[in-house]
């Protein structure tokens, strides 16, 4: 399992990482052995694809794209790190003394407002910022203290910050294209399932009494669909019950991390959908890793902080990619050889070790897959919706033909 980690640093510096080990006390060996003292160890719940981050309720109510913006637009004016920090925890109504028991601003504001004045705390008592982020594990992603990390060195953090941004804009829109394929087929899948209730429970049960005197003559198809429909018409409240135990069954299951790993793992077994999973996931750790190598951070450090936000079967790849990297291979060979780089990405990054712009090559790499990404989830959406309207429209089909079924029988019987 995978554990979330505030190391201490041989410099004295404070580092938010995820390590996995198969217990509380083997991950804290692995730390020590890396020569990391663990400030704060806890157990990471993964909740898919995007950033790894525990659940909260702080982390529910903060908004860390909102957060670098306005912090962004303050630094970049000329206003220092600590005015800028108090300017934002008054605008949300605690003021820079919230943790030392103001009045209670309205519950929407008290978490973002107290992380503020905490931030601004932390900042005042002489801490990094990356440092007074790196507290707050559960809120603002190691990406982004990794990022400001490098950037303390020079004190412009207006880049970084920039940087962040964009790429939080550019990760979020190809999470969002992919939620807009699948949006319309589980419409079409809700309503169809809506239209098959209202005949089986509702149409189904009102040729009940026209066939009550065929008996045994009904096909047996036909009398199964009667039977169903006059046990939901009879029992509407069962089937409510049923169909929201269904939904809630559900849920639970796309909350399960064994759940989503087995659908992800199905999904993959499907060619051109594996083509655009796999160009997610890719364009991500892309995007990621010339995100932190813009900011001055060392390769090696930028494949570790990369590293919690892939699925295992990945992560378990970039660990071996970085081992090869630290010995002294080449970034473009250390990824092919783990299957973490197409033919157009390891083009794009030979290009780039060769020029001295690597990072540039991992940005424009990112950028290929996204629109990758795009069509594939354009075609999916053109092609997943007609076939499932297809299929529901031969059930409902079926079922009419079966309610006729019948009738038609009868005909034949008096010709």
């Amino acid at each position: 399992m995978q554990f979330r980690v505030l190391a201490l640093r041989s410099d004295g510096t404070a580092r938010p990482l995820v390590v996995e080990a198969a217990d509380l006390a083997g991950a804290r060996r692995r730390l020590l052995l890396d020569g990391l003292t663990p400030l704060e160890l806890a157990p990471v719940s993964p909740i898919g694809s995007g950033l790894r981050r525990a659940s909260g309720k702080a982390s529910s109510k903060f908004d860390v794209d909102l957060f670098c913006q306005e912090l962004y637009a303050l630094v970049t004016a000329g206003i220092s790190m600590g005015e800028a920090l108090e300017t934002l925890a008054t605008k949300e109504g605690r003021g820079a003394a919230a943790a030392a028991g103001a009045t209670p601003a309205p519950r929407a504001a008290v978490d973002t407002g107290s992380v503020l004045g905490k931030l601004h705390a932390s900042v005042r008592e002489g801490l990094p910022l990356s440092s007074a982020l790196a507290q707050h594990p559960d809120i603002f992603p190691s990406v982004l203290c990794e990022s400001l990390r490098a950037a303390e060195r020079t004190s412009d953090y207006g880049p970084a910050l920039e940087r962040f941004v964009r790429y939080r804009r550019l990760t979020r829109a190809v999470r969002e294209k992919l939620l807009a394929a699948s949006i319309y087929p589980l419409i079409l899948l809700g309503v169809s399932t809506l239209v098959m209730l209202f005949l089986v429970g509702y149409v189904v049960p009102r040729f009940a009494d026209v066939y009550a005197d065929m008996g045994d003559k009904l096909p047996t198809a036909s009398r199964v669909l009667l039977w169903m429909g006059s046990g939901i018409s009879a029992r509407p409240w069962i089937t409510v019950l049923g169909l929201a135990a269904t939904v809630a069954g559900i849920v639970a299951a796309v909350r399960s991390a064994a759940f989503r790993a087995g659908i992800m793992a199905l999904m993959q077994r499907i060619p051109r959908l594996r083509e655009v999973l796999v160009a997610a996931e890719f364009s991500r750790l892309y995007r990621t890793l010339a995100l932190l190598l813009h900011g001055g951070i060392p390769m090696v450090t930028s494949i570790q902080v990369a590293r919690g936000l892939l699925p295992p079967h990945l992560a378990r790849r970039l660990d071996l990619a970085e081992r090869a990297v630290s010995e002294g291979r080449t970034f473009s060979d250390s990824l092919r050889e783990q299957g973490l780089s197409t033919a157009v990405a390891d083009r794009f990054f030979r290009v780039g070790e060769g020029s001295g712009k690597l990072a540039e090559m991992i940005d424009r790499a990112a950028d290929f897959h996204e629109e990758e990404v795009a069509r594939g989830a354009d075609w999916l959406g053109r092609v997943i919706g007609p076939f499932l309207m297809l299929i529901m429209g031969l059930v409902i089909g079926m079922v009419v033909v079966l309610m006729y079924m019948p009738i038609f029988s009868l005909a034949e019987a008096i010709q």
